[in-house]
């Protein structure tokens, strides 16, 4: 009776290989998401106080406005291109922030939280990083807000996917992945 060599067991865990990972469900993408409104929240005030002190500086009427007493609104409204130029800036602001977020780690603060990780949806082609491109990040935000504003017909489309993918998921090929849990 000859011994022939075993040939080694595979090192590879279930964890090693990304496309094992579980994609990340409904509740716990909108828990994170929960999480990450806090930070929006704090960027969207920094950007409309950086606007405001920009109009300003470049048109002193707008402070005039505000601080004149006796008016029925003290409330500053734009109008007209303003208003669009605002807005972009706003949408610009945020979408560079979770695309940073994506680009660097793949995970915002809330996504850390809940162990969640957003990464390319076919990760097996060579030479791709399992990382979002910025192309990807640029399409996920300029999708995910309208289909999330929709009633949430994104996380409603997501329980019904058979893969569990979102609408942003998809039109950006990416995914959002459940971590394990570090012991």
């Amino acid at each position: 009776m000859s011994a022939t060599p075993q040939q080694p067991q595979s090192s590879t865990t279930p964890t090693d290989d990304p496309l094992s990972l579980p994609v990340a469900r409904p509740l716990r993408r909108i828990a994170a998401l929960v999480y990450d409104l806090f930070l929006l929240a704090a960027i969207s005030l920094a950007y409309a106080a950086l606007f405001f002190m920009v109009q300003v500086y470049t048109d002193g009427s707008a402070a005039a406005q505000i601080l004149t007493p006796g008016q029925e609104t003290t409330r500053l409204e734009y109008e007209g291109p303003l208003r669009y130029l605002f807005l972009f800036g706003w949408w610009l602001c945020l979408a560079l922030f979770y695309s940073w977020c994506w680009r660097r780690s793949g995970q915002t603060l809330g996504m850390k939280t809940w162990h969640l990780r957003l990464e390319q949806l076919d990760t097996a082609s060579p030479g791709t990083s399992p990382r979002a491109s910025w192309r990807q990040c640029l399409i996920r935000s300029l999708v995910a807000p309208p289909v999330l504003l929709g009633a949430g017909l994104s996380y409603a489309y997501c329980l019904f996917n058979p893969e569990g993918h979102c609408l942003h998921d998809l039109c950006s090929q990416t995914r959002v992945v459940v971590l394990p849990k570090e012991e």
